[in-house]
């Protein structure tokens, strides 16, 4: 097994690094799944986030299931770009802050970093809390938001036995919907109260063992880890104010994973082997106590075990691993339609390498889990409850690609992409269900509703609902790199999307997404850096129906067309020793206030600066 040692500490001599780690950690990974965010990009606060995203690694059979961070759990960055950096510094401390009163603090420090034992603990601050958004001009409420993570980790190699890491972690969110503007503006004479706040909390705790790499010999590899993730409250209006507005409010969602993962890998020849992973999670719901008004049911607690035997093998530059995904699901669903307990997917890939030109082709499928604490990736203003724990089932999600280079600094790839899936969920309504009154038509495509059938729709913003698709991307990458001179890359995807014809990217699902960056280091101290990003032909789907109208309980597939998202941000940094710089970084330059999603709209040009120091 080939095995990948990251030793990584934060440094402050390139763009700013705002959330660094200092470890030694072995990454074994199966393959990389797709986490769409829709938080701001280059921007205070980030959202915190307690996985790293799994490397692409060779899967010569060794490979483990990576549904829950099986490894230690760095924080990300934070700074502009969100690069990361990486130094043999034992400590480091990050501070910036800018317009509205966006600031960010990264530290932390390794107590113990020898070759075969490490122990530290790292420290992330990020809040905004001045910004108004121009929602009504009867509301006064600010954008506020904190979000504070701690973490301890330690590693210890046991000779020829192997090696026991873990880490423990928490992140505790405070924050409000600060959309909220739930009333008609003719209404004047209505007060308007403050908006909701929030509180989550996302505690996690794991432990993993990997046994030694050796040549023609079994490998194994287990794991075990707790995470809890859960919100305060859950609010839903009651009805059309007459005097004053009432919200009802419930406990939120909170939810328990427990996950074991595991990997047994048998060399049947210095070119081939069998193995298996095997991944385990059981989710505990527990149910909500009412506060007056309407009080969401939780799902069931259930549990679901996939196991993925497999084959695999090298030829000179043919790589191929051939196996399956089978998941055995328990108690998963809603009562009365119940996930089914057995679902087959292919995990196959071929890959060949040709010198500096490679093609590649896999057909991997299975279930994704529906939890609060995956859908927070999604969306940080999720829906705080899940009614329906249904997984999502993805029969097959297949790609074929090629790359190129690099030649002189010169690299270049191209990907075509199928997935089918069953079960994907509509988010990204909350905001929008607690404005129901002020949003409640918001404005269907006249193509698709006449007036007449509009009046009759009743709309569901629950995170429950969910629809089937089926599309395929498109994508390319160039990059050219002269070094400190210029380097520069692009990449780009079309997947279109109409209802359930589309290649899920998010909820917002965009046709066209891109990002175009530059960097030049004009001596070796000073950087600059600019990058585009975008977001085009965007919409967002929830479900409606006909009750008491045309045709009575139909439901249909309803889209709202959400503005394009476009940034323009620029970064420098200047290093003003070989332990301590100084950066400024310029985001959304073009000034845009589009929505991120319905209800959510974003900070204009954000200025920030601030330093870093490692020791």
């Amino acid at each position: 097994m080939k095995k990948y040692i990251f030793s990584a500490l934060a440094v402050a001599a390139a763009l700013p690094v705002a959330a660094q780690y200092n470890q030694s950690i072995s990454v074994d990974g199966k393959y990389v799944p797709e986490v769409f965010r829709l938080d701001r990009i280059n921007s205070f606060p980030k959202q915190v986030k307690f996985t790293l995203d799994n490397t692409p690694l060779s899967y010569d059979g060794k490979s483990v299931p990576a549904g829950f961070a099986p490894r230690l759990l760095p924080l990300p960055a934070t700074g502009w770009r969100d690069s990361r950096d990486f130094s043999d510094s034992r400590g480091y401390l990050e501070l910036g802050a800018g317009s509205w009163l966006n600031s960010t603090l990264s530290a932390g420090y390794r107590f113990i970093d020898s070759k075969s034992t490490t122990f530290g603990v790292r420290l992330q601050h990020n809040s905004t809390s001045l910004w108004k958004p121009e929602v009504s001009f009867w509301t006064n409420n600010k954008m506020y938001r904190y979000d504070e993570s701690l973490g301890i980790y330690a590693s210890h190699d046991f000779e020829e036995k192997g090696r026991l890491q873990g880490a423990i972690d928490w992140h505790i969110g405070n924050f409000n919907y600060y959309g909220f503007c739930p009333v008609w503006d003719d209404f004047t004479n209505i007060p308007m109260p403050d908006a909701p706040t929030q509180t989550l909390n996302d505690i996690s705790a794991r432990f993993t063992w990997q046994s030694p790499d050796k040549l023609d010999a079994v490998t194994w590899y287990a794991g075990a880890g707790v995470r809890y993730f859960g919100y305060r409250s859950m609010y839903s209006v009651l009805h059309m104010p007459t005097e004053e507005l009432k919200l009802s409010r419930a406990s939120g969602g909170r939810e328990t994973d427990i996950n074991i993962v595991g990997n047994v890998n048998f060399p049947t020849s210095s070119k081939s082997a069998i193995g298996i992973d095997v991944n385990a999670d059981v989710l505990i719901y527990p149910h909500p106590e009412l506060d007056g008004g309407y009080c969401p049911r939780q799902p069931d607690n259930y549990g679901m075990v996939t196991l993925t035997p497999y084959y695999s093998f090298s030829r000179n530059r043919l790589l191929v691993r051939v196996g399956a995904d089978i998941d055995l699901a328990f108690n998963a669903g809603e009562e009365g339609d119940r996930y089914s307990f057995l679902h087959i997917a292919p995990d196959i890939k071929l890959d060949y390498l040709a010198g500096p030109v490679s093609f590649y082709l896999h057909a991997l499928g299975g279930s994704r889990l529906n939890t609060l604490a995956a859908n927070y990736e999604r969306d940080y203003y999720q829906t705080p409850y899940i009614g329906n724990s249904r997984p999502v089932y993805t029969p097959l999600d297949g790609s074929l690609g090629v790359t190129f280079g690099p030649f002189s600094g010169f690299s270049a790839g191209a990907d075509f992409a199928f997935r089918i899936s069953r079960g994907e969920y509509l988010g990204g309504w909350y905001q929008q269900r607690i404005n129901y009154y002020k949003y409640s038509a918001f404005g269907l495509p006249d193509f698709i509703f006449s007036e007449n059938e509009k009046r009759f729709l009743t709309y569901n913003y629950n995170q429950d609902k969910t629809c089937n698709l089926h599309g395929f991307s498109i994508g390319a990458r160039v990059s050219y790199d002269l070094g400190r001179i210029i380097k520069i890359e692009a990449k780009g995807n079309y997947q279109p999307q109409n209802g359930t014809k589309g290649y899920f990217n998010g909820y917002d699902r965009p046709r066209w997404t891109a990002n175009i960056s530059a960097e030049t280091n004009p001596w070796s101290t000073l950087k600059f850096k600019l990058a585009y990003d975008y977001r085009g032909v965007r919409n967002i789907y929830t479900m409606a129906n006909y009750n008491g109208g045309l045709i009575s309980d139909a439901d249909v597939l309803i889209g709202k067309r959400l503005p394009d998202i476009t940034y323009l941000n620029f970064g420098a940094s200047y290093g003003i020793t070989s332990n301590f710089n100084v950066w400024v970084q310029a985001d959304n330059i073009l000034n845009r206030h589009d929505e991120l999603l319905p209800g959510l709209p974003q900070q204009g040009v954000r200025i920030a600066a601030g330093f870093g120091v490692t020791f």
